[in-house]
């Protein structure tokens, strides 16, 4: 039953997604961050069924990769992107370790949040508008888990459930059995990247990390896992195919 308890609280919490037995007030408890991949793996999937179906009826890359791009924002409810622009404002300000938690705290965002949603919306769009139609679905649901996952192991606190590295291991052996690079390439980038953007973040917050840091890790991470996809896709057999 606690194990439900968290799965709610996490779609709760890390979506938009009703859920009962939520309990959020003062954030997540690590049992809900434990289940943050099931989550973006459910976010994954619809945003990549929506822009395929949006590719089925206007036959339009580009409005099938914004679709993906819209829905994989809304549905999580903005919570990662809105840590990433955090994480510009205060990683990036010249400023002392603590002015820039202070920074990191406020609701409103500056010139490096700007710049940072730019870059990475073109990325973002860029890669989904290069991933096959038939592909959208399995290629955005394998990036929204993967992702949260690599994130969500780093944390000192961190237990995952078993489903987790269940849901892991199938996806891991789908993209082995098809395109080997593919798969050591999301190794790289579901690992390296985030423990490389919370080493930069714990540095300049000297030592501390908070809940932005990790959502900076997650788009960061899920970005370049899209870019994979799309270069796989167009070189190989294919994602899952």
């Amino acid at each position: 039953m606690k194990a439900l308890r968290d799965l709610a609280a996490s779609f709760s919490y890390f979506s938009i997604f009703p859920a009962p037995y939520a309990e959020n007030d003062g954030g997540p408890s690590t049992g809900a961050v434990a289940w943050v991949p099931l989550v973006g793996l459910a976010i994954g999937a619809l945003s990549g069924l929506g822009a395929y179906g949006v590719a089925r009826l206007t036959h339009a890359p580009v409005a099938a990769a914004i679709t993906a791009w819209v829905l994989s924002i809304a549905l999580s409810g903005a919570i990662h992107v809105d840590g990433f622009l955090d994480c510009c404002d205060g990683l990036f300000a010249m400023v002392s370790p603590q002015r820039r938690l202070e920074i990191m705290r406020d609701p409103h965002h500056g010139s490096y949040a700007i710049v940072g949603m730019a870059i990475i919306s073109v990325l973002w769009v860029y890669a989904l508008a290069n991933i096959p139609a038939w592909a959208l679905p399995y290629a955005v649901a394998a990036a929204a888990f993967a992702a949260r996952l690599g994130a969500v192991a780093m944390r000192p606190s961190a237990r995952l459930p078993i489903a987790v590295w269940v849901v892991f291991f199938l996806i891991a052996t789908a993209i082995g059995r098809n395109y080997a690079p593919a798969l050591g390439a999301g190794f790289v980038a579901m690992w390296l990247l985030p423990a490389a953007v919370l080493f930069f973040a714990r540095r300049r917050l000297d030592g501390t990390l908070n809940g932005d840091c990790y959502g900076a890790a997650i788009v960061v991470s899920e970005i370049a896992l899209l870019m994979i996809s799309a270069v796989s896709t167009s070189l190989g057999p294919g994602l899952l195919r």
